[in-house]
């Protein structure tokens, strides 16, 4: 199932990523940030339902500035709300932000430019176009907005941001991506066995995390458990 799910991310396909029974027991959408368009968010809004968000590592995103959203409220006094989610991982949130060129931020067109350019930047990044990159980061974007920045720990963390970042990795493909929650109706998250034939209607996969950190290690890309 791995090696389907390389193809497609390759592909710039959507897949998906059940993280583990025992973590959150959650189904992402997990899409190459660089091909995603309006369509893909309108999607991801009707079929998927949970937060759209922007996804790369945190080595990245240090190169950029960004921290995470829990180091600075303890910055600013907010300690008191930084808590860890009943899964027991800290949080991969960082900012929220919105390109300057959108209308509100929120509109599917918006969020795909917004999603579009940040995948450059990172690109621009990875090229060694380090301080580039930050200044058109700055330049180009405002928050708060309406796209999450998760910033991925490979390695020291496997939600579904570090799972989707591995699987990148594996893949030889940039790593940033966007990642969304599979919601059913009831309020609760979609049962696995309903993404699954969601994933063979669009001619994709569901991929389990347990999967894609076997192969990490055999490649060496992790060493360490969950």
């Amino acid at each position: 199932m791995i090696e389907r799910a390389m193809e497609l991310l390759r592909q710039g396909k959507i897949i998906f990523i059940h993280d583990s029974d025992d973590r959150e027991n959650e189904v992402d959408a997990v899409i190459r940030a660089d091909y995603v368009t309006p369509s893909v968010i309108t999607w991801m809004r009707h079929r998927a339902g949970g937060l759209i968000c922007f996804v790369t590592e945190d080595s990245i995103g240090r190169q950029l500035g960004l921290q995470f959203m829990s180091e600075m409220l303890r910055n600013v006094g907010f300690d008191g709300l930084v808590k860890r989610p009943s899964y027991g991982d800290d949080p991969a949130f960082s900012i929220y932000v919105n390109h300057v060129k959108t209308r509100t931020g929120i509109r599917d067109r918006d969020r795909a430019m917004t999603i579009t350019r940040l995948a450059e930047i990172v690109k621009m990044v990875i090229d060694g176009k380090v301080n580039e990159a930050r200044k058109v980061f700055y330049e180009e974007f405002y928050a708060p907005g309406h796209v999450p920045i998760l910033l991925g720990r490979v390695g020291r963390r496997f939600g579904h941001t570090e799972l989707s970042l591995i699987l990148a990795k594996l893949s030889n493909v940039p790593p940033s991506l966007v990642i969304v929650e599979m919601l059913s109706d009831d309020g609760g998250a979609m049962a696995k066995g309903d993404v699954e034939n969601i994933a063979k209607s669009l001619g994709t996969v569901v991929v389990d995390g347990d999967e894609i950190i076997m192969r990490a290690k055999v490649e060496g890309i992790i060493n360490s458990t969950p």
